[in-house]
């Protein structure tokens, strides 16, 4: 599914820096034997890092698997928002049937399990009490919620305390929909799960894996117990929403109930309708909705044709935030934290910073930045790799404005593109 070039950077944000300025000057060896064991890690478990989409409330997150039964790691807040019965969907676009067990909502701890019969790909957990400061660690997850069009982005980061409550503290970035997801150490071991966003991007919490292990028993008995508290902030509540629970068979995703107050209600979709179409892509399985809602934000407009009966009909639907859709409330939407939205090549050598993969919906794709882009100029600045167009853009501010000059399919006339933080 994957082919994994050495990445050294993905969803550059205006708050957050992978490769620190005195990383940039060390050890080329030490950065080559980490690259392998990155590149490593991600080939082998990228496929157990799975979204975790709730079927009775409007809620997505993120999980692991870590055994072949479909045991599945999450955050108490993700399985709390979305209900006991679950769909989980791999990083390949397939989905399962899921359901939510115990958690231990004061420490954020929460199990799923996947209850359809199979061996699934499943992650070590690994002792988290061993973990040491400044210690590199790969976050993993589906920021934005899952997207087809991408794999679970890799954001790689070290450890920065394990600050209150017992929380380990890293400075991989999240979003909104990384909530749930592994925090790997470089062998490969589950040694957090991710909680909430801190005051930046790069500064967020992760549940230890000594916390789950301390719970296992009573979370696998289903038991649900402590207070939730403020670590429902890691839940993104701008998240775009159609407002729908559905379910898919042979081809095709009915529509089992319309939320009140939703868009799809407002809009007129109704129950046991099937969605043919989504902003006039064709939906044969609930992650190609999901996937063209998520590419969304809230606020826009998107084109739902159902089949009702024996009839078509074209519905306009405006999405409404995860945050408006849970409350009922129509509240104004907030500004989602701005983010760059691109994944650079840590190997290329062809002088410039070479662009990876685009983030679907990002300013980047905004402006009109593509994959196999070369970024060689930065507001005037020559970039010779990733590593100076990091520190360049690192202290970018909201309503900053950069422009890039791309090279383009090799082509020498370089392209331009300005792009806006607001």
């Amino acid at each position: 599914m994957i082919t994994m070039k050495s990445i050294c950077l993905l969803l550059i944000s205006i708050s957050f820096l992978f490769i620190k300025g005195t990383e940039a000057s060390g050890s080329v060896e030490k950065l080559k034997e980490r690259e392998k064991k990155v590149k490593k890690i991600v080939s082998e478990l990228m496929p157990t890092v799975v979204a975790v989409v709730g079927n009775d409330q409007p809620a997505t997150g993120s999980g692991v698997i870590i055994n072949e039964d479909g045991l599945i790691m999450t955050a108490g807040h993700v399985t709390e928002a979305a209900g006991k019965e679950l769909t989980i969907i791999f990083p390949d676009g397939r989905s399962v049937k899921g359901e939510s067990l115990g958690a231990n909502r004061t420490r954020d701890a929460g199990l799923a399990r996947i209850t359809e019969e199979g061996k699934w790909p499943f992650a070590p957990i690994g002792n988290s009490d061993e973990a040491k400061l400044g210690e590199w660690l790969i976050a993993m997850g589906h920021p934005g919620g899952y997207d087809l069009n991408r794999s679970p982005p890799i954001r790689l980061g070290r450890l920065i305390s394990t600050g209150s409550m017992g929380m380990l503290r890293t400075d991989c970035t999240l979003v909104g929909g990384d909530s749930g997801g592994p925090l790997f150490n470089l062998d490969g071991e589950v040694i957090g799960i991710h909680s909430s966003i801190g005051g930046s991007l790069a500064e967020n919490r992760h549940v230890p894996s000594s916390v789950f292990k301390a719970g296992w028993e009573r979370m696998v008995g289903g038991e649900i117990w402590g207070s939730l508290g403020m670590m429902a902030a890691g839940v993104n509540p701008d998240r775009p929403m159609l407002g729908v629970r559905m379910n898919e068979s042979e081809g095709k995703v009915t529509i089992d109930k319309v939320f009140p107050n939703s868009p799809a209600r407002r809009a007129g979709i109704m129950d046991g309708d099937v969605i043919l179409k989504i902003d006039g892509m064709p939906a044969e399985q609930m992650s190609d909705v999901i996937n063209q809602v998520s590419s969304s934000k809230a606020g826009d407009q998107l084109e739902v044709e159902v089949l009702r009966g024996d009839m078509n009909q074209l519905f306009t639907v405006k999405l409404v935030s995860w945050e408006d859709l849970a409350s009922g409330i129509g509240k104004e939407e907030e500004k989602i934290r701005p983010q760059l939205g691109i994944i650079l090549d840590a190997e290329y050598e062809g002088g410039g910073a070479k662009v990876f993969e685009v983030i679907n919906g990002s300013i980047a794709d905004i402006a009109g930045v593509l994959a196999g882009d070369v970024v060689m100029i930065v507001d005037g600045d020559d970039i010779s790799n990733a590593d100076e167009m990091v520190l360049k853009i690192k202290d970018t501010r909201l309503g900053a404005k950069i422009n890039f000059s791309i090279r383009r399919d090799r082509v020498e006339e370089l392209v331009k593109a300005e792009l806006i933080f607001e």
